[in-house]
């Protein structure tokens, strides 16, 4: 044997990388070992390296150890890229070969703009509802996989991209069903109709604060996107750690805001390939943002543990599932996660959504005039009284369907056995996605798909072929937990400007540079949106 290594040590240095991809990495899920991975190697060159300085390695007595790496890498992904295009279980499925072969050409498509949205809409425009974007992952623009992927009765589970906030695993990141529906519990009883009716004054009076901003700045230009950001992430402070962040007091962005944002942009280019993120985390100056945020986060629950608000809050159900345990340091270090799930989940998205319905507002001054007629016969704008406003509800539903907060949609495998949708049938251990923004496009379930119109939610039914395939909070066990607080902030804030003002975009304000702000990093996140606000003539 030894003999033989030594006659031909490049091709048996292909061969060990030919043999570890079909032995090893073909199998099971990689994107947390990827760290291992790099480390292994590194070793193993090291290693070698330091052998043949102290003498001849059996085998390799005359090779370069640089040469024998470069032979192994070649051997290895030579299998990789052969298999991926020849072989694979999705080899099928229509989509460029070259992302079949790395999901880094769909990183690379939408790392310009970070409008993986458009990028996806575009190649199922070019090949199709079901379009292979990466070598284990597929996107479906069926309307009927809704219920097949995310459904109540789905047999799919999270992918791998939820792994990404590891070590601090939440009700949103935990890929355990059964985990899910205990962590689930705390949050259903966070967001209970008792819990929504305590948390209404607070909403009350932080849509009073914005209302002052504007108020100060009636008929100047007002940068919305900022201060919608504002509202909802200082609701979302008062109702997590039982203070405000005070933003719409000072103007100026919260240590928090400005690193979430921060940390979004630099995952919206990886939303394909986030088994890189376990290495930042890693490497010594690109993982500092991301260390000082959790201590930022740790310290703010070690603060609100030792302080207990007056008011109850949705950190309490929290605390008080966390009791429920054995308080073992993992445990705390879930706390945060829950705590951080809490903060961007019921801010950002809100946020996005405030922006998005404003934007269009603007655009349909029409409609907006009905609305404000609506909006005028309601005396108390309580949670009860503004939840059955038909033309508000309408707009926030047509907002969301053109504008949705998760656009790119969830990631989810699929089981061993696969997935049939109708008659299409989808193998197992694939990485699935329906993209939402093209789903609620589709001129097949909507009439006029790309237009505002808010009253195909209310009289005008024709408009509206296939209403299943409208989910903007999600399906199933999975669906968003902070649905009826996102609604009480947006009606709530709603009410109270249009029923004082009249809005108009600002002279520089474009749609184009108004969409081209926008970033999927997996949250929507909104471009600058200059509104004027009129005080209305009744």
């Amino acid at each position: 044997m030894a003999l033989s290594i030594s006659s031909y040590p490049a091709l048996f240095s292909a061969a060990t990388g030919v043999a570890l991809h079909h032995l090893l990495f073909r199998h099971g899920e990689w994107d947390n070992s990827a760290p291992a991975i790099f480390g292994s190697y590194a070793a193993v060159f090291v290693g070698l390296n330091v052998l043949k300085a102290t003498g001849p390695v059996v085998g390799f007595q005359d090779s370069n150890v640089y040469y024998l790496l470069a032979c192994h890498l070649l051997g290895l992904f030579s299998s990789i890229i052969i298999y991926r295009v020849s072989f694979h279980r999705l080899r099928k499925f229509p989509g460029p070969t070259l992302a079949g072969v790395t999901s880094w050409y769909a990183n690379l498509l939408s790392a310009k703009k970070l409008h993986n949205f458009e990028v996806i809409d575009k190649l199922h425009r070019e090949h199709g509802d079901y379009v292979r974007v990466g070598p284990r992952e597929l996107s479906i623009k069926d309307p009927r996989g809704l219920p097949f992927i995310y459904g109540p009765a789905s047999q799919t589970t999270k992918g791998p991209f939820y792994d990404g906030a590891q070590p601090y695993i939440s009700v949103h990141s935990t890929r355990d069903k059964k985990d899910h529906g205990r962590r689930r519990k705390a949050w259903d009883r966070g967001f209970s109709s008792k819990s929504l009716r305590d948390y209404e004054e607070r909403v009350t009076k932080y849509a009073a604060q914005l209302l002052s901003v504007v108020a100060d700045n009636v008929g100047q230009p007002i940068e919305m996107s900022r201060w919608f950001n504002y509202y909802s992430f200082d609701i979302i402070g008062d109702l997590t750690f039982g203070k405000s962040f005070d933003m719409l007091i000072t103007g100026k962005d919260a240590y928090m805001l400005k690193t979430l944002h921060e940390q979004m942009q630099s995952l919206g280019p990886f939303l394909h390939s986030t088994w890189i993120l376990g290495l930042f985390k890693l490497i010594p100056g690109l993982n500092s943002s991301y260390l000082e945020y959790f201590v930022w986060v740790k310290d703010q629950v070690e603060n609100r543990i030792e302080n207990v608000p007056e008011n109850p809050d949705i950190f309490m159900q929290l605390e008080a599932d966390f009791r429920k345990g054995k308080q073992t340091p993992k445990d705390r270090i879930h706390l945060d996660g829950e705590v951080n799930t809490g903060l961007v989940a019921g801010s950002d998205s809100t946020a996005s959504t405030l922006t998005n319905l404003y934007y269009e507002l603007a655009n349909a001054p029409n409609f907006t005039r009905l609305l404000q007629s609506e909006i005028d016969l309601v005396k108390e704008p309580t949670y009860q009284e503004l939840s059955q406003m038909k033309l508000l509800n309408a707009a926030i539903d047509e907002t969301m369907r053109l504008h949705p907060a998760i656009p790119s949609g969830m990631q989810r495998v699929t089981p061993q056995k696969g997935v049939m949708i109708d008659d299409i049938y989808i193998p197992g251990d694939c990485i699935v996605q329906i993209p939402l923004y093209s789903v609620f496009r589709d001129e097949r379930s909507f009439v006029k798909p790309n237009e505002f119109i808010p009253q195909r939610w209310i009289d005008r039914p024709d408009l509206v072929k296939n209403p299943s395939a409208f989910a903007p909070f999600g399906l199933g066990p999975f669906a968003c937990a902070g649905k009826q607080l996102a609604l009480m902030e947006i009606r709530r804030i709603t009410w109270g400007i249009l029923s004082r003002y009249d809005i108009s975009f600002a002279k520089n304000q474009t749609r184009e540079a108004f969409y081209d702000g926008q970033q999927d990093a997996f949250t929507l996140v909104c471009g600058k949106l200059q509104l004027i606000f009129t005080e209305r003539t009744k």
